[in-house]
């Protein structure tokens, strides 16, 4: 594994505006990390025990790598971006780090963490208690103060505006751009954060200087809002694609497929279609991890909203079948194979169900599904 050799914090802070630690490397952690490495942050992470893609993602970045969690107390934000199933046990990661960091760190030492996960507000809520939050809450570290900001993500990685072209990955020695070139103009999703500290408290050099980068606006003093808004945008979109799925699937072996898409193009309009064809075809590399993500959301609903949650634990099953039962669940960001029309994604998700039925009907039975219709409930077979 590539390690930045003999890094010296010190010597990143006074060349850079600041070092910012992240956890961990996939495509939204390493575009992020692009971003913050274009505007003069350090971005360091920890990558030991992670595949070569994500080592690869880590480096092209710009990022330094370093080889504990205890390295990454170093920084003045740590942004944990990872699988929903992940956010809480990341968070124990630098609970643990805290406990078992050298001396010199637990000196009046202020981390900044943020947790930028698709979970839902009472998962925040319970990784924020976790956390030394004050230096009487640890008696294992009582000078190492951790500040919880409560954060999300809406929309995809950053990435350079299309009529910027996108140069060659940032070279190991990751010099800062001059302080004199313009700045490139990027593609940025939304961050909202919440609860008593955001990301102008971080640099008091540049309060604003951050929150610009990132697109990041505070919506509330309170822990749990902004990943609340996390929820229930995700409802619409994430779930919209769920329901997209299944109408895809069904309408193929229907034989209407192109019945359906046209119909949305003539009475919806073809924004409609294209929304359609877009989040039937973009969900399978995703659709393991989107399952955890509806599950937080079915419960934000019933926790925070009083409802049932039966709609997204739906949603979770249409994915977790997606991931678990197709060859859909093999694909990779940027490595695709499968599922790249509508019309693939329904034939390999009945390949993969009438698979699981052969197989759960057992070899002596051979069952598979027809075209015909079953006998009708209280009718007996010609046989």
């Amino acid at each position: 594994m590539f390690s930045t050799p003999g890094v010296s914090f010190d010597s990143l802070r006074s060349s850079h505006r600041g070092i910012i630690g992240i956890i961990s490397m996939g495509d939204m952690g390493s575009g992020i990390a692009r971003l913050l490495v274009a505007h003069r942050y350090a971005v360091i992470t920890n990558c030991t025990g992670r595949s070569s893609d994500t080592i690869n993602r880590a480096n092209q970045a710009g990022a330094h790598l370093v080889t504990s969690d205890q390295d990454l107390l170093h920084a003045d934000l740590i942004l944990s971006i990872v699988p929903p199933r992940d956010a809480y046990a990341t968070a124990e990661r630098i609970v643990f780090a805290v406990s078992s960091s050298s001396s010199d760190l637990k000196e009046h030492k202020t981390l900044y963490f943020a947790d930028l996960n698709a979970v839902s507000p009472a998962t925040v809520r319970s990784i924020s208690s976790i956390l030394p939050t004050s230096p009487s809450s640890s008696t294992s570290s009582p000078n190492f103060t951790i500040k919880f900001i409560d954060g999300a993500i809406l929309g995809g990685p950053p990435s350079l505006a299309s009529s910027i072209p996108v140069g060659r990955p940032i070279p190991p020695h990751r010099r800062p751009p001059s302080s004199d070139s313009p700045p490139p103009e990027w593609n940025k999703p939304s961050i909202p954060t919440s609860g008593p500290h955001d990301f102008s408290s971080i640099f008091s050099e540049e309060p604003n200087h951050l929150p610009v980068v990132l697109n990041a606006k505070h919506i509330s003093p309170d822990i749990g809002a902004a990943s609340g808004l996390k929820m229930t945008f995700a409802s619409l979109s994430k779930g919209y694609a769920a329901i997209a799925v299944q109408a895809a699937t069904t309408a193929r072996n229907l034989g209407v497929l192109d019945h359906l898409k046209s119909s949305l193009r003539e009475i919806m309009g073809e924004a409609a279609e294209n929304k359609f064809e877009k989040a039937v075809t973009g969900m399978a590399p995703k659709a393991g991890r989107w399952v955890r993500e509806m599950e937080e959301i079915a419960a934000t609903h019933q926790v925070d909203g009083g409802l049932e949650p039966t709609i997204f634990l739906g949603a979770a099953e249409v994915f977790r079948t997606v991931a678990e039962d197709t060859v859909l669940g093999e694909e990779k960001i940027g490595k695709r194979n499968r599922g790249t029309t509508a019309e693939d994604v329904g034939a390999a998700i009945t390949e993969g169900l009438l698979e699981k039925k052969r197989k759960g009907s057992g070899e002596e039975k051979k069952e598979e599904w027809t075209s015909e219709p079953e006998t009708a409930p209280g009718h007996l077979s010609s046989s």
